[in-house]
């Protein structure tokens, strides 16, 4: 994308069975074994980053940006109320939704969000140690309509752990088949990507939900130009990568989307993407059958990142949606636009079947389309 101005919607292309481009003649017959579904238009960290604020005004101004669900709160609490309880409220009232942290209780503060397969050793009573935790999960959310699913992992890339991976999905759709599973990583650093997917993938149930993360625009890349379009090209490789993955697999992924800058020490490593950047990444994740974009990151602040035994080790300085104070940066308004749109795209895809996507090169004349820029990327659906 040199010019980085597409418009998202221009990036999808929906046919229902009109017979006017057929999906099948381009990407194969095969499709998707599950529908869109209403895409899920969520946001990481919105409570705050280093200190836990969730004010009135808060809530305000997460309500305005037109999510339908948040994700990941700081191990908190106010007033004798977990930071993760008075989201979950927030939820409820304002009908967004949110998955709830699978994690052994013996976690230590300096623990990133883990798979629980790390500190669970597969055997006898591994299910039943499962089916136990999501009772206690269930128990404590019971009657909470925000409540969205199972976050059971986070950047668990080894092989070794795909194995209880897999033990714990499947306990868990036994114990909850009315839940997902949601998991986050970037999909180039499983070691095998293949394996993962198997274990992670289960039939049956509600389809499990793969998280995507990739952040390009690092500090060296430019605003337009050659450089450019090849980080777009080596994020679009990503997204290809998880859809050739679901092709055939009972689940869905959403793409976490870099709305962020990081400075590590002195030294910026991540630059703010701009509003037309932001569009790029939301409007190339539809093109490969994303049922949801998730922004990292909502809030502002500094991240301590500390070793097990607590020391620290490095300091990252983030500028999200909002600042520090909770005030809109220009990406806030950016975001806000582009999920209008998506609120309104979202009812025509929600009951299709994503088949494949192609280039505009490979685009001939026909009644849907007035022109096809050169640049443009096309994802392909349809109603079976």
């Amino acid at each position: 994308m040199k010019q980085c101005g597409l418009w998202i919607l221009a990036a999808v292309l929906a046919g229902v069975g009109c017979g006017l481009w057929s999906p099948a003649e381009r990407a194969g017959a095969e499709s998707s074994r599950v529908p869109i579904g209403e895409l899920v238009v969520g946001a990481w960290l919105p409570a705050g980053l280093d200190s836990y604020r969730f004010s009135a005004k808060d809530q305000e101004l997460l309500d305005g940006l037109g999510l339908n669900q948040i994700e990941w709160l700081q191990r908190a609490e106010l007033d004798g109320e977990t930071a993760e309880a008075r989201a979950m409220a927030f939820c409820n009232a304002r009908g967004l939704q949110m998955p709830v942290f699978y994690e052994p209780r013996d976690y230590t503060p300096y623990d990133k969000l883990q798979n629980w397969a790390k500190r669970s050793p597969l055997g006898e009573g591994f299910a039943d140690s499962v089916a136990q935790r999501v009772r206690v999960l269930k128990a404590q959310w019971e009657g909470a309509v925000g409540f969205q699913g199972y976050l059971v992992g986070h950047e668990d890339y080894k092989q070794e752990y795909y194995e209880a991976l897999k033990g714990i999905v499947i306990a868990l759709g036994r114990a909850d088949s009315l839940r997902p599973a949601l998991t986050v990583g970037r999909i180039d650093h499983y070691q095998d990507g293949q394996a993962f997917a198997d274990a992670f993938f289960q039939a049956g149930g509600q389809p499990n939900i793969f998280q995507h993360e990739h952040y390009v625009f690092r500090n060296n890349v430019p605003a337009d130009g050659d450089a450019l379009q090849s980080k777009l090209s080596f994020l679009l490789v990503g997204y290809d990568q998880v859809a050739e993955y679901l092709k055939s697999r009972w689940g869905r992924w959403h793409a976490i989307v870099q709305v962020q800058s990081e400075v590590r020490g002195d030294q910026v490593y991540y630059r703010k993407p701009s509003a037309a950047e932001i569009s790029v990444q939301v409007g190339l994740a539809l093109t490969r059958g994303a049922a949801g974009i998730v922004y990292f990151l909502y809030s502002s602040g500094i991240e301590e990142v500390r070793n097990g035994q607590g020391e620290l080790i490095q300091t990252r300085v983030y500028e999200g949606l909002v600042d520090r104070d909770g005030a809109p940066t220009q990406s806030y308004e950016a975001v806000r636009e582009i999920n209008g749109r998506l609120q309104a795209l979202s009812p025509v895809l929600k009951g299709l079947y994503f088949h494949g996507a192609t280039r505009a090169q490979a685009v001939s004349e026909n009644e849907l389309l007035s022109r096809a820029d050169a640049d443009l990327e096309f994802g392909l659906f349809g109603d079976r």
